[in-house]
């Protein structure tokens, strides 16, 4: 299973809904950590940590809607990327609200 890395500052986390028939749900959003504080970017790793269990790789398949995560930082001085999804039904209502509202 995937681990998600210390996030310092300079981190982004970069949500997008996928699949299904209708693409005006996309809607991505970015988060940037250096706009948030502490307690704002602890919250946000805790719904990307919650996540990680319900990771998949098989998603998007006919009308299956799927929520794609990227998480962009810095890591040993370079720049470095997570990305993995996450079936609809199987994300949580933290993770759909960060998507929705861009908060917690």
């Amino acid at each position: 299973m995937k681990e998600l890395p210390a996030l310092g500052n300079d981190a982004t986390v970069r949500l997008s809904r996928q699949g299904g028939q209708v693409t005006t749900m996309t809607r991505p959003r970015e988060i940037e950590f250096a706009q948030c504080n502490v307690d704002e970017r602890e919250q946000i790793c805790n719904v990307l940590n919650r996540c990680l269990p319900q990771t998949s790789t098989d998603v998007g398949r006919g009308d299956q809607r799927f929520y794609q995560i990227e998480v962009r930082y810095r890591s040993d001085n370079r720049d470095d990327q997570l990305r993995f999804t996450v079936p609809e039904d199987q994300a949580s209502e933290e993770l759909k609200r960060l998507w929705d509202k861009g908060q917690v």
